[in-house]
């Protein structure tokens, strides 16, 4: 049976695989290692989706050996042997070198797994449970870290958005690669009443809001986040949704904001949701 391993790789090096400037990655003979045979694939992390065959696998007793049977060009191109030798001993000491040196065979797989959105009250429709719960959980994985902004978040997300996406006053809309998470975005769409309104005299409103929008890092700049903005317009039926942002993320957005046309509209001060940033609203009233 193949197996998948996800291995880390210098950008260069990847990229000399990705164009077939070069075919062999070289590892030395640690326990993971010893179990990629010809036949398995292997994705290199951090750079997108990639996915190459195993061609061959060749062990040899060291470095020199592996040069000189091998040749450098499929190794590291444009070296000379002596400065590919160089280079390898630099990454792995003679007491790794002792471990064994094995040379890979890798050709770049074209498949590449497509981009697929999934919507989480769509999913509950259609009794696909499994996914559903899948959805949920890597979408709160993938931003919990967000709770040194948002204390909260946490608490909200598990008994205001979740449930909301029940009532249909909230919404998930999360992308894969496969089954790799790419990103994220969490709706609302409901009746409020503003805080300082009378209670008793003020209308309810329906505000239309973006409460989270996150990308992977390894994703970003490939318009994922372009795809889950649009698709919030047309859930929450408006193109200039309710929208806030901590000061420092601010940058980050610039392109969002300007492309969109969205208005600055109030700033809430240090405090309101944490203690180090203030929070930039746009296009409507906290």
């Amino acid at each position: 049976m193949t197996k998948k391993h996800v291995w880390r790789i210098k950008k260069e090096y990847f990229r000399q695989l990705n164009t077939g400037e070069k075919s062999l990655e070289v590892r030395v003979g640690y326990a993971a290692v010893k179990k990629v045979h010809e036949g398995d694939t292997i994705t290199f992390e951090n750079y997108g989706p990639n996915l190459f065959e195993v061609l061959r696998v060749q062990r040899y007793d060291s470095f020199k050996e592996l040069l000189a049977r091998e040749g450098v060009e499929q190794v590291l191109p444009g070296m000379t042997e002596d400065g590919a030798l160089r280079i390898l001993r630099e990454i792995y000491p003679a007491d790794r070198e002792a471990l064994g040196v094995y040379a890979f065979e890798l050709k770049p797989i074209d498949e590449k797994p497509k981009l697929k959105k999934y919507v989480a009250s769509e999913l509950l429709k259609a009794d696909e449970n499994k996914m559903f719960s899948k959805l949920v959980y890597d979408s709160y994985c993938a931003t919990d870290w967000i709770s040194e902004d948002y204390p909260e978040h946490c608490d909200h997300f598990y008994t205001k958005y979740v449930p909301g996406i029940f009532d249909g006053t909230r919404e998930i809309i999360t992308m894969y690669y496969g089954d790799d998470f790419a990103g994220m975005i969490v709706l609302k769409k409901d009746l409020v009443t503003k805080d300082g309104d009378d209670p008793a005299a003020a209308k309810p409103e329906m505000e239309r809001k973006i409460c989270t929008l996150y990308v992977s890092p390894r994703y970003q700049n490939k318009g994922i986040a372009t795809q889950l903005i649009e698709a919030s317009f047309a859930w929450l039926g408006t193109d200039k949704p309710l929208a806030s942002i901590a000061d420092y993320k601010i940058s980050q957005f610039k392109r969002l904001i300007e492309k969109y046309g969205w208005k600055q509209t109030q700033v809430l001060d240090v405090g309101y949701y944490n203690d180090k940033y203030s929070e930039i609203v746009f296009n409507g009233q906290i």
